[in-house]
């Protein structure tokens, strides 16, 4: 083992360790108890499953394996009632309590894209908006899932929440991997948007880490490929800590149109993980770490800037979702924004 893989190696260990054992799908199919609130969770996800029914899907029989076919399904996942704001209460080593911890009461998978569609449709409030989730690098399926799960309930969203899980390796060593997992993932992708869209669904993408590479990527092509239509439904893009290479981005960018008009940057320069991206890829910094928006020239970008925001994960890499106090300022802006959008 060389040096440097030796070094990345601890250093991996130092930024994981708070997230051993990893995350898991805790089935309890019971009806829900008193004070749990239940939040659906929809999932498309290119990854392999050793098989395609209910109850592989809500025990997490699906890996880090690449699949070129997509399957839907959706779960619904408990809250409980001593839930913190920014948190997933895992159960851990413990056995799992819907009092205490996230749980999963209900799960299927759907046979056809038609099926899923009509049960997204089911949970459509007032008006056709939907938020579309891509997690990023070092996530398993499980993770994906309640990620959202707690988003969706933590910024009080009433939008049908999407999960797309693409073949993460789920495993600190596999970065190589996932960043090969995002060029294959991004046809899955573009299938996704174009379902919504052509359902004439308002789409709110929102991507994590390295999924926003993914993302970044998808609507390059599609934009490429004179899929405008589509790119029009999406109704506002936010990247949160996005791994992407600075110049890398603005080229992405000027080759997409439309651009979505409300697109966000959540950045900080106290984010632990980008840092140790940076050192892998030998530059200084990333784009989740920029700290001159001049250098994205006139692309119609809002950047919004976390550093000084206390609390949350300790790596300052998912500081959108597990800061209390980003929590509740970001919410703010998104109601904001729809607000805002609402005709």
């Amino acid at each position: 083992m060389t040096l440097k893989r030796f070094v990345v190696m601890v250093l991996l260990a130092g930024l994981t360790a708070a997230c051993s054992p990893r995350g898991m799908i805790s089935y309890l199919p019971l009806p829900a108890a008193a004070g749990e609130e239940l939040v659906r969770v929809f999932v498309a996800t290119n990854r392999n499953s050793f098989k395609h029914d209910d109850v592989e899907l809500v025990r997490q029989q699906f890996g880090d394996r690449r699949s070129d076919v997509l399957r839907f399904g959706q779960i619904d996942i408990s809250i409980p009632p001593v839930h913190e704001l920014g948190q997933i209460e895992w159960p851990g080593h413990a056995t799992p309590d819907p009092q205490r911890h996230f749980v999963t009461r209900n799960g299927q998978a759907y046979e056809t894209q038609a099926a899923f569609l009509r049960d997204v449709r089911a949970e459509q409030g007032d008006s056709k908006e939907l938020l579309l989730f891509v997690h990023g690098f070092n996530v398993n399926v499980s993770e994906s899932i309640y990620r959202l799960a707690q988003l969706s309930y933590d910024y009080d969203s009433d939008m049908p929440a999407i999960a797309y899980s693409w073949a993460s390796a789920g495993d600190p060593r596999g970065y190589v991997y996932d960043r090969d997992s995002v060029i294959f993932s991004r046809d899955g992708l573009e299938e996704v948007l174009t379902l919504f869209a052509n359902d004439r669904w308002n789409i709110h993408l929102v991507a994590h880490s390295m999924g926003s590479q993914l993302v970044m990527e998808t609507l390059r092509q599609m934009s490429i490929s004179g899929k405008q239509r589509v790119l029009k439904r999406i109704e506002t893009l936010a990247l949160i800590s996005p791994d992407i290479d600075e110049d890398v981005f603005v080229q992405q960018a000027s080759r997409i149109d439309p651009f979505p008009e409300q697109t966000v940057l959540m950045v900080s320069s106290k984010d632990r993980a980008l840092g140790l991206s940076a050192w892998l890829t030998g530059t200084p910094r990333r784009l989740g770490s920029i700290a001159d928006q001049d250098l994205l020239g006139d692309l119609p970008v809002e950047v919004i800037d976390l550093s000084d925001i206390e609390g949350g994960d300790r790596t300052g890499h998912s500081t959108a979702f597990t800061a209390p106090v980003a929590i509740r300022l970001l919410r703010r802006l998104q109601n904001a924004t729809l607000s805002a959008l609402t005709p």
